[in-house]
């Protein structure tokens, strides 16, 4: 389980304001200093990637692959799958 951090409201704190701005901002974190020791590190929130849903995953699929077949030749497809599927059975094709 995460132990919750205590907050510390630095909106009255103009330099540290603008310290977490870059943070935000670049996305790198910062080490904050006191003479010369490193006492605290300054990160970036990770905030979790939206997750699609899967209705529009599947529907973005789906646009994309329109009009992807439209050079193939649909009679040799169909005459291919079913040779394919004579030979994977072991039978012979009559001719």
């Amino acid at each position: 389980m995460t132990k919750e951090l205590k907050a510390i409201d630095v909106d009255d704190a103009p330099e540290l304001v603008r310290v977490a701005e870059e943070v935000r901002q670049t996305r790198e974190p910062r080490l904050l200093r006191l003479h010369g020791e490193g006492v605290a590190v300054l990160r970036p929130i990770r905030r979790p990637a939206r997750r699609r849903s899967s209705r529009e995953t599947d529907d973005e699929a789906f646009r994309s692959a329109a009009g992807s077949w439209k050079d193939i030749d649909t009679d040799k497809l169909i005459a291919d799958i079913y040779e394919s599927r004579d030979l994977s059975v072991g039978r012979t094709i009559e001719v």
